[in-house]
């Protein structure tokens, strides 16, 4: 075995493998990729060596598929990570497959490969919690539950799974189940701030719903800040062999001195920059998430998570014209993610510049016609602005996808009770359903 090794360039120590994935773990991706790339197009077709050649010629596929990934370049690593798995069916592969196409929002597709990675490893968590979230962005909101309770089923000691199943069930309205998975939430993590505000928010609700304040406008605020639960891709085992996160530390504080560690000995990934902003966010220390995501942005301009979030962050900060700006910035790199329109509506909306928001929420809803949010937030904009019919009109379209009773009923009677006429036409001429 020692002289096949020896005659064999890629099984060699300074062998161009070896070479191509040392440029890999110090960050420099666009030399380890011309390597990985040289590997590919010269394999071995026949004989004694092909089993080894096509082993590594998988493995360059495989770190071709993370360097892009890394690089923000969704595309190219859909390519190459396909291609391994053309090899190889792992789990792992199909995996990573989802979670680009999630993040080039291509849920549908991003469906498919993370149901066939749960065909051949059923307990795989993490591809179980993507599919979850993916499932809200394609607004089927049952199947997200199905999804995170299924995640829990296998690790119910993680909080943020009990966290976005909690965000699930509020968007479903189903408010005393979320408050619970918030507590179970805080119960793992007693830092865990996001779980605390949302329950805060719950209560808030309550409280108003029992002095019978219209809650109208406050129930658009409920949906919009457990929308952003889903803001950002929940991603793990992204850095496939190259990072390890520690296991059972569900801790934020210990998270983020993991991150900052990982930063200082690998200063050129983009990703762990934009990781160590999530987790900073988490905690409520705003400004060094900002920082982090800005370094996230220094080293990969095109890093389109990493804006959405550095916006989010900027408007948590108060900063509204800025995240604005980062919004619009996003927008002109992915004119077709739905979401960025919708988040630059809510936010022309909050500056009461209703011209701007009504804008972006139409883009919204041109690229996504099923967005209920949307529906919402045109049918409250317009009522704001007197314009009854054209507010029955998105509220109707949004009662036709309701699959919650009570807030169906809810909403019923507050367009009843708010609207000069229970039989009021719309601007579409209908009437209310």
């Amino acid at each position: 075995m020692n002289q096949l090794i020896k005659k064999l360039s890629f099984l060699r120590k300074n062998s161009t493998y070896d070479q191509a994935l040392e440029y890999y773990h110090r960050g420099n991706f666009e030399k380890a990729i011309k390597i990985f790339q040289k590997i590919i197009a010269n394999p071995k077709k026949a004989g004694v060596y092909y089993n080894l050649s096509l082993f590594h010629i998988k493995e360059s596929y495989l770190n071709l598929g993370f360097a892009y990934e890394h690089m923000g370049m969704y595309e190219e690593a859909v390519k190459n990570f396909a291609s391994a798995a053309q090899i190889c069916n792992y789990p792992d592969i199909h995996y990573q497959l989802g979670l680009c196409h999630c993040f080039l929002e291509e849920f549908e597709k991003a469906e498919q490969e993370l149901r066939q990675a749960l065909e051949i490893n059923p307990k795989y968590t993490s591809a179980l919690f993507l599919l979850g979230f993916t499932y809200v962005r394609l607004h089927q909101l049952s199947k997200a539950v199905d999804c995170f309770q299924g995640s829990l089923k296998i690790n119910p000691h993680y909080p943020d799974y009990h966290y976005l199943l909690g965000s699930v069930y509020a968007l479903q309205h189903k408010y005393d189940l979320a408050k619970k998975q918030f507590q179970q939430a805080l119960k793992i993590n007693p830092q865990y701030l996001e779980a605390e505000a949302k329950i805060a928010l719950i209560e808030e609700n309550q409280k108003r719903k029992e002095k019978g304040v219209d809650n109208a406008g406050f129930d658009q605020k409920l949906i919009d800040e457990f929308y952003k639960s889903f803001a950002h891709i929940p991603v793990t085992g992204i850095f496939s062999k190259t990072i390890h996160v520690p296991q059972g530390e569900n801790i934020i504080s210990d998270i983020i001195l993991f991150y900052e560690k990982a930063t200082q000995v690998n200063p050129n990934y983009a990703d762990l920059h934009h990781k160590l902003g999530v987790y900073y966010a988490k905690k409520g220390d705003y400004f060094r998430a900002k920082e982090a995501f800005l370094q996230a942005l220094k080293l990969n301009p095109h890093f389109i998570q990493a804006m959405v979030n550095l916006a989010l962050t900027y408007q948590q900060m108060g900063e509204t014209d800025k995240s604005i700006r980062t919004f619009l910035e996003a927008v002109a790199l992915r004119p077709h993610y739905p979401d960025l329109h919708y988040y630059l509506g809510t936010l022309h909306a909050e500056k009461n510049d209703f011209s701007a928001a009504l804008k972006e929420f139409e883009k919204a809803l041109a690229l996504n016609a099923h967005y209920p949010e949307c529906h919402i937030a045109l049918a409250i904009l317009h009522e704001k602005q007197g314009q009854k019919k054209e507010a029955l009109y998105y509220w109707n379209l949004y009662l036709k996808n309701c699959s919650n009773q009570e807030w169906e009923k809810e909403i019923k009677s507050y367009l009843r009770n708010n609207f000069s006429s229970p039989d009021q036409e719309s601007s579409s001429g209908e009437r209310l359903i």
